[in-house]
């Protein structure tokens, strides 16, 4: 095995070859440390790296296996945290200025479960400023672009994360969807993205919840089989959790070799917030993926959504008053969340709570349209990933603006609480990755796991390297 394909191997597949002992955590690390060193500087994806941590924890985990004794499910294997997340003893700027060398008291319980499971942190990954926009470009950490394109951005808010992924510089890599934070840099980086349903993952010990429950923890991956066993180590229950996910009837990794069955899939191409409506590479990769779909012989359905106009405007009143009580110095911040503290300060307090309970009735809306489907397939973005540099110069109001019409419809999955899927499906000529989302009922990851690794035996994009990586 040549460096890249190793480099490239899945998080399970690397797993079993430390605890076979064909390959030691100490080079797996030496290997990502050197494919760092090399290939990350025009992407940009790392702002921190952790090479002598790293090096010290993966000889821990070669003598742990040394010494006999049970190993977790990630013994060994290197993986990423983004930046917005708390690791114990490495800096955590979360993008913004005025925390440029804050460095965590603490692991958040979604990292130190990836710790406990024997994941070794390589490296903090970069984030557009406190993950509001999924373009990641800031005064701080710089721009990240994307292995398939140096002239494009990485998407966000895990853009670093994706990009890392995509460029073989992590095995797996920690994340985090607020409104699409996890699914648009999968998308735009040609890598799997799970958005697991509320609750599933805590958000302790700090956080109860973020933007009145929009937000959750999550990883990006290389297989379906490993956002199944990402999952599997991440999710549960911590005291003071303002919910609790119905526990699973069994692990997510055993779902990935069940037979779904033959589902009713509807599938939906709208794009409301645009006027220029789906691009064709978008349109391309939901007609793919419909054939995938009914060739696999499960019955593909067009279904219309009941998105309001009025939806987006509920959602930017949440994030920017989430954001307006963050513990930052806004004077630093980015223009964008300059607007959003802005635009949070002109409005009354009573509009929280009715943007609140607007959302809340959008979800039932949703929930109950789709009752009667299996999973609903959607486009992640409406079009491809926007320059690296692109919102530079721009208003705060245009960049939310530009955003919200990208992203489109991906925000309403949090609102609803649904677990959701970005599958790297299709490829472009000319942009590149163009993944769709598959969104399944609430809190059936694991009946999503089952269609998602279905059709990624019919349609595998493993063999699609990017070029930056190489």
């Amino acid at each position: 095995m040549d460096e890249l394909e190793l480099a490239l191997l899945p998080a399970t597949e690397q797993a079993r070859l430390v605890r076979d002992r064909e390959v030691s955590s100490r080079e797996l690390v030496e290997l990502y440390l050197a494919r760092i060193d090399r290939l990350d500087g025009p992407l940009n994806s790392y702002v921190t790296v952790l090479d002598e941590r790293a090096r010290t924890a993966a000889a821990a985990a070669d003598e742990q296996l040394a010494g006999g004794g049970d190993l977790g499910a990630l013994h060994g294997v290197p993986v990423s945290i983004k930046d917005l997340h708390f690791l114990e003893g490495a800096r955590v700027t979360m993008g913004t200025a005025s925390w440029a060398e804050y460095v965590a008291p603490l692991d958040e319980v979604g990292v130190a479960r990836l710790l406990a499971a024997g994941a070794v942190p390589v490296g903090k990954t970069n984030v557009p400023e406190l993950g509001t926009i999924a373009h990641t470009d800031t005064t701080l950490l710089g721009a990240c672009a994307t292995p398939w394109d140096p002239a494009r951005n990485a998407g966000g808010s895990s853009g670093g994360a994706g990009a890392a992924l995509a460029a073989g510089l992590c095995a797996l890599a920690q994340g985090s969807d607020g409104g699409g934070s996890i699914r648009i840099p999968a998308s735009v980086n040609g890598v799997v993205g799970l958005k697991p349903a509320r609750d599933r993952i805590s958000l302790g010990p700090l956080l109860g919840e973020t933007s009145f429950g929009l937000s959750t923890s999550g990883a990006l991956t290389r297989t379906v089989a490993d956002a199944a066993l990402a999952l599997d180590v991440m999710a549960g229950h911590s005291p003071g959790d303002p919910g609790m996910a119905p526990p699973p009837a069994r692990p997510f990794a055993r779902e990935v070799e069940a037979d779904p069955g033959s589902l009713r899939v509807g599938v939906t191409r709208q794009a409301p917030f645009t006027p220029d409506g789906l691009h064709t590479s978008v349109r391309d990769a939901l007609d793919h993926a419909v054939a995938v779909l009914e060739e696999l012989g499960h019955r593909v359905e067009e279904v219309e959504l009941p998105v309001s106009e009025d939806l987006a405007e509920h959602l930017r009143v949440i994030w920017s008053s989430s954001l307006a009580a963050q513990p930052f110095d806004r004077e630093r911040y980015e223009p964008v969340n300059r607007h959003l503290v802005e635009f949070a300060e002109s409005r009354a307090a009573p509009d929280v709570p009715r943007a609140q309970f607007a959302l809340q009735f959008h979800a039932r809306a949703v929930a109950q349209a789709t009752a009667h489907l299996d999973a609903v397939l959607a486009p992640v973005v409406t079009g491809p990933s926007r320059p690296v540099t692109h919102y530079r110069g721009w208003e705060g109001e245009a960049i939310f603006a530009d955003q919200t019409a990208w992203v489109a419809l991906t925000p309403f999955v949090n609102v609803t609480g649904q677990p959701a899927i970005s599958l790297p499906l299709h490829h472009d000529a000319d942009v590149g990755p163009v993944g769709v989302q598959l969104i399944g009922g609430p809190w059936d990851e694991a009946g999503l796991l089952r269609l998602a690794a279905q059709v990624e035996r019919a349609a595998p994009w493993h063999e699609r390297v990017a070029p930056g990586a190489r």
